[in-house]
C-alpha cells in the first residue's frame, strides 16, 4: 500500500530543459519576424523611391534598415526628396530612424545638416544646426503629428547671406479631424534686419499657437489659399517675463489678407515701451499715447496693460482709430501633414 500512494519524483533539470527550449525557440522565431520585417521596410522604401506615378521623388543613398531587436528604422547616409511638379526640392546628409517594435506608428528621426531646399523659382535656402530630431505619428488619418526640434539653427539664403539664427526651435503640426494645430516655438531668435524693414531687433522669443479650422482637408487637395481659425497663442517675448501676448480669432481672404477680433496683453508695460523706443523710436509717442488712454483693469497687475485691436481685410483698429495695414499672406502650402 506504501508503494502505491509514493508521489512521482520531481524532475527539475526535465523542467528547466524544456524552458530553456522554449525560450530559444521564442528567441529564434522573434529574430526571424524581425528580419522579415526590416525586409519588408527596405522592399517598401525601395518601391515608394522608385514609383513613378507618386508626386514625390526622393533616393536614399546607403540605405539601410536596423534597430535589431527593439526597434527598426531606416538608416541614410545623405537623402534627397523633389516634388514632380518642380514645387520644391530639398537635400541633406544622414538620415537614422527609428520606431518601437510595439508602436510602428510612432517614428523618431534624427536628420544631420546642412539641409538645403530649393523653392519653385531655384532659391535655395540652407539650414545648418547642431542637432536636429523629428518626431511623427504616422497613423491613423486624422490623427497624424509631426514635430520638428532643432538646437543652434541658423537659416541662410544664397546670394543673401544668414538671414536669422536661434538657440532652439521648435516646430508642431497636428491633424485633429479637419482642422490643422500648429505651433512654433524659436528661442533667442535673431534676424537679419533687412526682413524687418531694418530694425535691429534684439534677440527674441516666439511662443505661437494657431488653429486652422477644415484647413487639414485644403492642404490635402491643393495649395491653401483662405480660411478661418484661431490664435490660441501668439507671444513676442523680449525676457521670460517681459512681452507681447495676442489671442483671438481670424480669417484669411483668398488675397492673403487677414481680419479678426484680437486682444493684446502687454506684460511689464514700462519695459517694452523702452524697447519700442529703441527699436522704433518714431513710433513710441503714438505708442505711450494709446498706453496712456487704454483704461486699466482692477483685475490686471499695475506694470500689464490690456488692448482691443480689430482687422478688417489688412487694416488694423484700436477702436476707430486706424493704426495701420498688415500686408497680404501667402501660405502657398501644396500638401498637407
Amino acid at each position: 500500500m506504501s508503494g502505491a500512494g509514493k508521489k512521482p519524483s520531481y524532475n527539475a533539470g526535465r523542467r528547466i530543459g524544456w524552458l530553456m527550449t522554449a525560450i530559444i525557440a521564442a528567441i529564434v522565431l522573434y529574430s526571424a519576424g524581425w528580419f522579415w520585417a526590416a525586409d519588408m521596410v527596405d522592399r517598401t522604401v525601395t518601391a515608394s523611391a522608385n514609383d513613378e506615378d507618386a508626386s514625390l521623388r526622393f533616393s536614399c543613398p546607403g540605405q539601410d534598415v536596423r534597430g535589431f531587436p527593439f526597434r527598426i528604422g531606416v538608416f541614410c547616409d545623405a537623402f534627397e526628396v523633389a516634388a514632380v511638379d518642380g514645387s520644391f526640392a530639398a537635400s541633406g546628409n544622414a538620415v537614422r530612424s527609428a520606431a518601437q517594435i510595439y508602436d510602428l506608428r510612432r517614428v523618431v528621426a534624427e536628420i544631420d545638416s546642412p539641409v538645403t531646399v530649393y523653392d519653385g523659382t531655384g532659391m535655395a535656402f540652407h539650414f545648418d544646426w547642431s542637432m536636429g530630431r523629428i518626431n511623427a505619428v504616422a497613423a491613423p488619418v486624422n490623427e497624424r503629428m509631426v514635430a520638428f526640434e532643432a538646437d543652434d539653427i541658423r537659416i541662410g539664403l544664397d546670394g543673401v547671406g544668414e538671414l536669422a539664427r536661434a538657440d532652439r526651435l521648435g516646430l508642431f503640426a497636428r491633424e485633429a479631424g479637419t482642422a490643422v494645430e500648429v505651433a512654433m516655438r524659436p528661442r533667442a531668435l535673431t534676424v537679419d534686419p533687412a526682413l524687418v524693414g531694418d530694425l535691429a531687433l534684439p534677440p527674441v522669443g516666439l511662443d505661437v499657437d494657431l488653429r486652422l479650422e477644415d484647413w487639414a482637408s485644403t492642404w490635402a487637395s491643393g495649395p491653401v489659399s483662405a480660411g478661418t481659425g484661431i490664435v490660441n497663442r501668439a507671444a513676442l517675448l523680449l525676457t521670460d517675463d517681459r512681452g507681447v501676448i495676442i489671442d483671438g480669432p481670424f480669417s484669411l481672404s483668398a488675397d492673403g489678407l487677414i481680419s479678426g477680433d484680437f486682444t493684446v496683453r502687454i506684460v511689464d508695460v514700462p519695459g517694452v515701451l523702452a524697447a519700442a523706443r529703441d527699436v522704433v523710436p518714431e513710433f513710441a509717442p503714438q505708442i505711450e499715447t494709446l498706453a496712456a488712454a487704454t483704461p486699466r483693469q482692477a483685475s490686471m497687475p499695475d506694470d500689464e496693460l490690456s488692448l482691443s485691436f480689430t482687422v478688417r481685410e489688412g487694416r488694423v483698429f484700436a477702436g476707430l482709430l486706424p493704426l495701420g495695414r498688415i500686408p497680404p499672406i501667402r501660405l502657398d502650402l501644396s500638401s498637407g501633414l
